[in-house]
């Protein structure tokens, strides 16, 4: 990459990816994750050869700490509804999941895979949906 993207590799929603292709929190995450543990990330690359990413933490004599006794944790039960929720997302895993989860709480799902879908949708059956739940960035400029 040249070094006008590699100065902003490190930045939450920085992406070179087109719209509607994801976004770029991944490295704005591990940077932020070494960040924490005292560390530090040393980014080269060459258009055309590629990149490295270097991670570096501090290194230390402190032994550990014995674990303490297990605790069991009880997950909350998740009561659901029977509203009817419209997922508006791109990427079809990313839908399948959010519909599968939704659908295992009672909700009833209505799906569209972008904007344009989505006001298709909401067109057609307006007065059923409770609830939008949608992707920041779609295809389509909608």
């Amino acid at each position: 990459m040249d070094s006008a993207t590699l100065s902003r590799i490190f930045e939450p929603f920085f992406t070179t990816k087109d719209v509607g292709k994801g976004t770029g929190l991944g490295l704005a995450t591990v940077y932020g994750i070494v960040k924490q543990h005292e560390g530090w990330v040393e980014a080269n690359s060459e258009p055309g050869k590629g990149s490295t990413l270097d991670v570096f933490f501090p290194a230390t004599d402190e032994v550990p700490a014995v674990a303490k006794e297990e605790t069991t944790f009880t997950a909350p039960v998740v009561t659901g509804g029977t509203e009817t929720v419209l997922i508006v997302e791109d990427e079809h895993i990313l839908r399948s999941m959010a519909r599968d989860i939704l659908e295992g709480c009672g909700y009833q799902i209505l799906e569209a895979a972008s904007g344009k879908d989505a006001l298709e949708v909401w067109n057609r059956q307006a007065s059923q949906i409770d609830l939008l739940l949608t992707d920041m960035v779609m295809p389509e400029g909608i």
